[in-house]
């Protein structure tokens, strides 16, 4: 009996423990890439960027905190000038024609801008690739490496409709695995414009033997676009 009580008063002692250190613990947030500035959200968009760096407009704000530094309380409540991990003092643009839009410079995107999409907005703007009217796009640059290097534009009608003919007609596969024996695929960047202010941006792969990429599902693409990267 005498031993019971021991136990029981131990128990009791680590739950107070537990208690009075659990408001001290640390709690890491996984925060998605955003912008808040005059009263609107605004989540990074990777698969668009600036068309021309005319496109952007006036300066609207700055960011005024870093959130992703500073907050570790799951239920803080976002405020205008809050941005996830762009430094206080970042500028922020407006794009020109598109109040669905706001830029920062980011001198690792193409064009020179990352751009930031409000959901708020009555807005039926699509981004997936399922989502674009093609028979817009009027130029198509590829570039290649995770530091985007210009190896190709096409601005010939035939011959965009050739390469986009080649990524339409890839086989979806779900289930696909790249070889990854002597590395990491290869990386590879393809931009679609048309006449609107932003462009259309995918990644491309190549495992030595396939190439592939994600439009949405996994799709195998047949090897003919290597001569678009050569």
């Amino acid at each position: 009996m005498k031993k019971i009580c021991i136990l029981l008063i131990c128990s009791l002692i680590m739950v107070s423990c537990n208690s009075i250190s659990q408001p001290f613990s640390h709690t890491i947030i996984d925060w998605v890439d955003f912008v808040k500035i005059n009263g609107k959200e605004y989540e990074a968009l990777y698969s668009v960027i600036i068309a021309d760096p005319k496109n952007i407009g006036e300066k609207i704000g700055e960011v005024k905190f870093k959130v992703s530094d500073n907050v570790s309380n799951p239920s803080y409540r976002t405020k205008d000038g809050d941005a996830a991990f762009w430094n206080k003092g970042t500028e922020i643009f407006s794009v020109i024609d598109r109040e669905d839009l706001i830029a920062i410079q980011d001198k690792n995107s193409i064009n020179g801008y990352r751009i930031y999409y409000s959901r708020s907005e009555d807005s039926n703007f699509n981004y997936h690739y399922k989502d674009i009217n093609l028979e817009s796009i009027n130029k198509i640059e590829l570039y290649e490496g995770n530091n985007p290097i210009l190896i190709n534009s096409l601005e010939d009608e035939t011959e965009i409709n050739d390469l986009l003919s080649i990524l339409n007609e890839g086989t979806v596969s779900s289930s696909f695995s790249p070889n990854t024996t002597h590395g990491d695929p290869a990386t590879y960047q393809i931009v679609l414009y048309s006449e609107e202010e932003i462009g259309y941006y995918y990644s491309l792969f190549f495992d030595g033997n396939v190439w592939f990429w994600h439009p949405w599902d996994t799709s195998i693409i047949s090897n003919e676009i290597e001569l678009y990267f050569n």
